[in-house]
């Protein structure tokens, strides 16, 4: 995987920017391709960031493909504040309809899980409107260098903050299980009663837990996740290969762990976990026919929640479903062993070149996916033309 070439724009008003960063201290797009840049990256992740992974510069650097850059913007507030945005520029290659792009255009996303702008504020200070700043300088910056749209999933456990120029979009639960002051007892009196009866099912069958917080025995867990994959009859992006988790091993490194539920020796089932500060995410789960069969996911959940508050754990991020929709069964199965932990879930999304947008959607007549032209499935009127056709300015 190797990121494409970025090499930024000269200013279309020296002076106007001059002015403005005098007024407004800095704004600048730093990239972790050169010492200088990954030092910026990292000094403003350590002030704003408060151990979220996601926003790393190597995180972004080992998970970004052919036709992405990891970038960060890094603004400096008059009032003292600061806010980083860690994110991928990626080029577009075809328009809604699978026509190919000619010209030079972007688009920006956040990796996964989360993203979004996260700040470090001065005493005192309104983070809407350091946010509102932000903003305008980063859509000044990104009109600048060709980019049509901007779109990040919202973390479900940060607070709602304001000053975004876009639209904020509701989508289907996520599920956050609270880990903080709980004992035992209240963790499985938050669950489901078909939830502890499966747990009590697998404490019979005497499964034992695994715990592997180096990847020692990932030949394990990719047998447990082709399994999984082979039969939800998985599309082919969904099976993942061994390379994906040396990355995310060396990511995060010493902030991952993963726990095996155990039969006479046999791991059976297993989840991933990421650790960021006092928030665990559930990244990845899979089961093989005896781990379903014996309760295993239900007591592997449990265990996790207990070694999750012995590393200082507050809340347990469980994500949401497959299908984005409230009755998705994951989504069900997850609100089981969370009954209270039904968090709203937005995703956010912004055009930055609103005439750009406009050829690229052109004759777009799917769902409302954004951006149109990155559907997966297009659908399109007889006025898109033919799929052969370049789209140019």
């Amino acid at each position: 995987m190797s990121p494409m070439s970025y090499e930024p724009r000269v200013a279309s008003s020296i002076a106007e920017d001059i002015a403005e960063s005098i007024a407004e201290a800095e704004f600048r797009i730093v990239g972790a391709d050169t010492e200088t840049g990954y030092a910026n990256w990292m000094s403003a992740w350590r002030r704003c960031a408060n151990g979220d992974a996601f926003s790393h510069p190597d995180y972004l650097l080992d998970l970004t493909a052919t036709g992405e850059s990891p970038l960060a913007a890094v603004f400096e507030d008059r009032t003292g504040s600061q806010v980083l945005y860690a994110f991928l520029l990626r080029t577009i290659t075809h328009d809604a309809c699978g026509r190919q792009v000619t010209d030079a255009a972007y688009d920006i996303t956040a990796p996964l899980l989360y993203g979004g702008p996260l700040t470090a504020l001065a005493e005192s200070v309104d983070e809407s409107e350091v946010l509102t700043r932000f903003w305008r300088r980063f859509r000044r910056w990104a009109l600048g260098e060709g980019v049509v749209t901007e779109f990040h999933r919202e973390n479900p456990i940060a607070e709602v903050s304001g000053g975004y120029p876009g639209v904020r979009v509701e989508q289907a639960s996520h599920v956050v299980k609270r880990l903080g002051g709980q004992s035992p007892a209240e963790l499985l009196a938050d669950t489901s009663k078909s939830f502890r009866r499966k747990v009590r099912r697998a404490e019979a069958a005497e499964l034992t837990i695994f715990l592997d917080e180096r990847g020692t025995r990932l030949e394990d867990f990719l047998r447990l996740h082709r399994e999984t994959m082979d039969r939800n009859h998985a599309h082919e992006r969904f099976y993942l290969e061994r390379e994906y988790f040396h990355t995310l091993h060396r990511s995060f490194h010493g902030s991952f762990a993963y726990l095996y539920a155990m039969d006479r020796g046999r791991p059976i089932s297993v989840e991933l976990v990421i650790f960021c500060q006092d928030i665990a995410y559930s990244f990845l789960g899979a089961s093989d026919e005896r781990g379903l069969h014996t309760g295993a996911n239900s007591f592997l959940s449990m265990r996790a929640f207990r070694y999750a508050q012995s590393r200082g754990i507050s809340d347990y991020v469980l994500t949401g479903g497959v299908t984005n929709t409230e009755e998705d069964s994951l989504l069900r199965y997850k609100l089981s062993m969370a009954k209270s932990g039904r968090r709203t879930y937005r995703t956010a999304q912004q055009v930055i070149d609103p005439k750009r947008y406009a050829q690229l959607r052109q004759g777009h007549a799917g769902a409302a996916f954004f951006p149109a032209y990155r559907a997966a499935n297009p659908v399109c009127t007889e006025a898109c033309g033919t799929p052969t056709a370049e789209v140019s300015k």
